[in-house]
């Protein structure tokens, strides 16, 4: 066995399986093309030597980090207007052992994993290659932020690239925000220490999203940051407030600000309480930017982790047919990394929501694709609050599974007591336990804590649905008709609206609301979709429904 030091590059042909089905010859044909007449000629021509090949893709080293970071440029220029071929490729610097006949090695590992994380027709590599670089070739590589790496203890940071086209918007500009330290009042020690521990949670929550690069300023400039992110603390009389702004550093234009006031007697509390409210609201600032950073590139040029912001992005926009593209987006992802674990949990999201939107269960045959999936994504990522999390609302959901979804619910906060979703699992398990005033509080602690998010209607319909559960129908008639001002098109708010004041014995309100029900098109609405609920309780399921289902101008027997 012999041991070296290299420098690794992984490529791999993109589609590569879905184009043997569609024409086997063609595509063995244009791969002996590409490795013939292009992609090995250049690899010589940097000095790299092929190690293997892999039917649909290479495993090549260099001696030189230049050589091979200027030779995978080089290869995808030359594929970008000479070929419908594309590659993704990825590189490391790592150990390899050769025992005469194949080669091993952790490095080798490494580089596969950074190659899943490529973009098509770009090139991914890690920070540790990266520290070797210097000159154009190191300023033509963006930060790409950390991922996280199967087997890798810590998250990685990696850089990106791909050739550059005539767009308004760079797609390698990762989002970026450099986290100031906080300015505070009174000056004294007790301020400054509480100071210090919210500007500390601030960058470490905000360092676990993929896709967005956080860097503390407290003690450092920073340069070419997308945002700064400025902090106010003020405490006074037993009340704290912390005051953020959100500041487009390319325009030193505010884009974002708000304020989170709490009582500060319990000092753990005060922190835990703002930090979540403030890390929620951030995740949908940047969201945002990530939507509109995405917008001009073709989608099949979108790496797993871009489409994935292209999806969240659809997500927020909260139609049922945006979250259809999302789903096909997650797909996609799937497709090019089939054990991407973020990737599954987010399809299976968007399975649920779309399915319950639509007041129809999931067949058996995908309930078994979903419940593998999640299985591997716990597998892939399993430091991720958000993938537990999903398979809580998948267990709770389409099992009414209470003792699974409460474990997914314990280690997702576990993972990160701050995460707010959690506030919404833990209330549809209440609601097939039967908890009704306590699963109304927790939907009611999210529009507390999250006045900016776009999901605002959809928690308000969930919480009149424990409400009229609960047989406090007065309350979910009014939680209704909040939620009905915001989506005035969505039939099943205007319908448990009318359930509600039916119940509470005021029926020509209730006839007028169904009237203004029957009006409107049935039609699939993800903020009005199907609660969970207990099976005492599947006639309010069944007649919402109807708002999904019936012909217009007719609402079945709801006015009886």
């Amino acid at each position: 066995m012999h041991s070296q030091l290299a420098v690794l590059m992984f490529a791999d042909i993109v589609g590569y399986s879905a184009m043997m089905e569609a024409d086997q010859q063609q595509t063995i044909d244009a791969v002996r093309g590409l490795r013939v007449d292009m992609l090995e000629p250049v690899v010589a021509a940097h000095s790299g030597r092929v190690l293997k090949r892999l039917g649909d893709g290479w495993i090549i080293s260099f001696s030189s980090v230049a050589a091979c970071v200027d030779c995978a440029m080089n290869i995808q220029r030359k594929l970008q207007a000479g070929t419908p071929l594309k590659l993704r490729i990825g590189a490391h610097i790592g150990e390899i052992v050769s025992d005469g006949e194949d080669f091993y090695g952790s490095g080798l590992n490494i580089a596969q994993r950074i190659e899943a994380e490529a973009p098509p027709g770009g090139l991914m590599i890690s920070e540790d290659l990266f520290r070797q670089l210097s000159g154009p070739l190191a300023s033509d590589l963006k930060d790409a932020g950390t991922f996280r790496l199967k087997n890798i203890a810590q998250p990685v940071r990696l850089y990106q690239w791909r050739p550059k086209h005539k767009r308004k918007i760079d797609p390698d500009q990762i989002t970026s925000i450099a986290i100031a330290a906080i300015e505070y009042a009174p000056l004294d020690a007790e301020t400054a220490a509480l100071a210090g521990d919210l500007h500390d949670q601030l960058v470490i929550r905000l360092s676990r999203r993929q896709g967005v690069v956080v860097l503390d300023a407290a003690n450092r400039p920073v340069e070419n940051a997308t945002y700064d992110l400025r902090s106010r603390l003020r405490v006074a009389g037993g009340r704290g407030r912390l005051s953020l702004s959100l500041v487009l550093r390319s325009e030193g234009r505010p884009v974002w600000s708000e304020s989170y006031d709490r009582e500060t007697a319990d000092i753990f509390d005060f922190c835990d309480v703002v930090l979540e409210r403030a890390e929620a609201d951030l995740r949908i600032q940047t969201n945002a930017f990530d939507g509109d950073r995405l917008a001009h590139i073709p989608e099949e040029e979108l790496s797993v982790s871009e489409l994935r912001a292209r999806a969240a992005n659809a997500y927020y926009r909260l139609t049922y047919e945006d979250w259809i593209d999302g789903l096909r987006l997650m797909k996609r992802a799937i497709r090019m990394n089939p054990r991407d674990g973020v990737s599954l949990a987010m399809r299976t999201e968007a399975e649920i929501m779309t399915h319950s939107a639509r007041y129809r269960r999931l067949s058996q045959d995908l309930l078994t694709e979903l419940a593998d999936d999640l299985d591997t994504a716990i597998e892939q990522n399993p430091g991720s609050d958000y993938v537990f999390w999903t398979r809580g609302l998948y267990r709770i959901n389409c099992l009414s599974d209470v003792a699974g979804a409460r474990a997914d619910l314990i280690r997702s906060r576990d993972l990160n007591p701050a995460y707010a979703e959690s506030h919404e699992l833990e209330a549809h398990i209440l609601m097939v336990e039967g908890e009704f005033d306590q699963a109304a509080e927790k939907f009611g602690l999210l529009l507390q804590r999250q006045v900016h998010n776009p999901m605002i209607p959809y928690r308000r319909f969930l919480r009149a649905a424990a409400y009229y559960c609960g047989g406090r129908y007065d309350l979910a008639a009014e939680d209704a008709r909040l939620a009905a001002d915001t989506r005035p098109k969505e039939r099943a708010m205007y319908v448990l609206r009318g359930l509600a004041l039916q119940a509470d014995g005021k029926t020509e309100a209730a006839q007028s609301v169904f009237q203004r029900a029957a009006g409107l098109a049935p039609q699939p609405n993800i903020c009005s979709r199907c609660p969970v609920l207990p099976a005492s309780h599947q006639h309010l399921a069944d007649a919402l429904a109807s708002a999904v289902r019936s012909p217009q101008g007719q609402l079945d027997g709801l006015e009886t």
